[in-house]
């Protein structure tokens, strides 16, 4: 069971990473005047990036409640490594996630909300862009946590 939320965790990020990615680039695209704003593509793909996020966020939350429970029984002198690195899930990855969901969150709220597509735009490219980033830097934190 495990296993199949992890590689769920896994796909769902990779697919969020590259949802947001094109949420930035057209925002991007959008703010010097090249795209207009589309209630489809502007919108409801940045619905779907926060249901990915908050998807996350509870088979993140799951991950974490089955790895402390394995976690427990195996703290010893001896394991203090598996210790050490569990802070990595349980403080940096956690708040970094936080963040990437509250400003997607943002997002998606100024998207809908403002009445320029201009400033949507920009709230878009700022907002998601800030998600995303926080997303890559989580992503390259773990990648380097386990290549040692």
């Amino acid at each position: 069971m495990y296993s199949a939320i992890l590689i769920s965790h896994i796909v769902i990020s990779i697919l969020l990473i590259l949802l947001s990615l094109y949420i930035v680039i057209r925002s991007f695209f959008g703010v010097i005047g090249k795209v207009s704003f589309s209630k489809f593509q502007d919108i409801k793909l940045s619905i779907v990036a926060v249901i990915f996020l908050y998807l996350e966020l509870i088979l993140g939350i799951l991950l974490y409640a089955i790895y402390i429970n394995k976690l427990e029984t195996l703290i010893t002198q001896a394991n203090a490594n598996a210790y050490f690195s569990a802070r990595f899930w349980a403080v940096e990855h956690a708040i970094l996630m936080f963040f990437a969901i509250l400003f997607g969150h943002l997002g998606l709220v100024y998207a809908k909300n403002l009445s320029e597509d201009k400033q949507k735009f920009q709230k878009n490219l700022l907002y998601f862009g800030l998600s995303s980033m926080l997303i890559f830097i989580s992503i390259t934190m773990n990648m380097l946590r386990n290549a040692q």
